[in-house]
């Protein structure tokens, strides 16, 4: 080899070390993470969702979708590749668990019977169930082992350890039941039906949606999960979801842009507040604070007192989210925030609605954020993504400890 190519050489590989000196440095030292302009030193670990047993669920990757398109019949389009549904910790994401699953099949009435597949992994010999995207939703049924499982707008019981799926809403109710329709417009319709579950912390009380055979406006109903009475509740009508337990006895609701607060033992209701807007969908709640975002101002009122404190983040365009914090009066609050570099960049505040202070998270503008929420009462887990790439996601647990709270 002639001396200037060797000189070349030495020249080449000095560039590229130094390139992935710069690149490794550039990585390590990123702190991606700020909170009230301060830099954390957070480590992301790859895209996860919570599961109901407090499961990482890794999410589809670039990589992930790669292998299925590679995987596909040139003739058929059919991927022979699935993905598999990949449990990982937090403090070692290489430990990694491949879900196995079992399938549990429950007959509807004599046309319709459901046939629904349950990713699990053992723990202490028992079956957890665990995915992130499937046709129909879970959440675990409290102080048991079982599942609700909520699927064309009815719910049932799902015992993972005997693999058995069973009607966990009654089958039949004011003589009417699954085998009897209503007909509108040509289609036909469950009479019985039930939607959007919600327990009480001890697991003794559920509240639901239901239309429960008749032919009015779906009210709220309340199952009592000892004796297994399920109860309609007066002058109550859609709601969009429960918003906060209390007691282990109320239970409060948005409806028609309504705080509405439902006893569970005396079966009644009443009105604790009204926004005004009927299309009301995003507000926070932690008794006795109402946060209300999306109007010319925002406010944080206590309904016991009607006492009303404004708090200004006209900043930003838009709250997008709001998510209970499991900490105090804590809520999680996701802002659009656009960015020249992005449109579609984010910023979230954790706000104390007993005090007004707030916590400002910040992200680079050319990152977003894809998912806010309490990974229980000690930490946050946020979940981002660059430019626009979804499927490159990358999650942060941040200690409540950490937030420190501003005017």
């Amino acid at each position: 080899m002639s001396k200037s190519k060797k000189i070349y050489l030495v020249i080449l590989m000095i560039i590229i070390s130094i390139t992935v000196i710069a690149v490794l440095a550039g990585t390590q030292s990123e702190e991606i993470i700020q909170i009230n302009g301060v830099r954390m030193n957070y480590t992301g670990i790859p895209g996860v969702l919570v599961s109901t047993d407090n499961n990482l669920v890794k999410l589809t990757t670039n990589e992930d979708i790669e292998k299925v398109y590679a995987s596909m019949d040139p003739i058929t389009l059919q991927p022979s590749y699935k993905i598999p549904v990949t449990v990982i910790t937090e403090k070692d994401p290489s430990d990694i668990q491949i879900a196995d699953s079992f399938k549990a099949s429950v007959v509807v009435n004599e046309f319709l019977t459901y046939e629904l597949t349950f990713p699990y992994i053992l723990k202490d010999g028992k079956k957890q169930i665990v995915f992130t995207e499937a046709d129909y939703s879970l959440i675990k049924i409290p102080n048991t082992d079982n599942y609700l499982v909520e699927k064309g707008s009815l719910l049932f019981q799902l015992n993972p350890n005997k693999e058995e799926l069973d009607f966990y809403s009654m089958k039949e109710t004011m003589g009417y039941s699954y085998l009897d329709k209503n007909v509108i417009n040509d289609i036909e319709y469950a009479v019985v039906w039930a939607a959007r579950p919600s327990f009480n912390q001890n697991g003794t009380k559920m509240v639901f949606y239901s239309e429960r055979a008749t032919s009015e406006t779906g009210q709220v109903w309340v199952k009592d999960t000892v004796t297994g009475d399920e109860n309609p509740i007066p002058n109550t009508a859609c709601f969009n979801r429960v918003l906060q337990w209390r007691d282990d006895r109320y239970a409060y609701i948005l409806s028609n842009g309504k705080l509405i607060e439902i006893d569970t033992v005396e079966l009644a209701s009443k009105e604790i507040y009204d926004t005004g807007n009927k299309g009301t969908s995003i507000l926070g709640f932690v008794y006795p604070y109402l946060f209300i975002p999306g109007r010319d101002k925002y406010e944080i009122i206590n309904v016991t007192d009607s006492d009303i404190r404004s708090y200004d983040d006209t900043m930003y365009s838009r709250c997008s989210a709001v998510y209970p914090g499991n900490n105090g009066y804590l809520i999680l609050l996701k802002y659009s925030y656009p960015k020249d570099v992005n449109p579609n960049h984010d910023e979230a505040v954790v706000l104390d609605l007993e005090t007004g202070k707030k916590c400002v998270i910040s992200i680079p503008d050319n990152y977003s954020i894809a998912a806010l929420t309490s990974y229980d009462n000690k930490k946050i887990q946020l979940n981002i993504y660059k430019y626009n790439d979804i499927y490159s996601q990358l999650t942060y647990f941040l200690s409540f400890t950490d937030m420190t709270y501003m005017e």
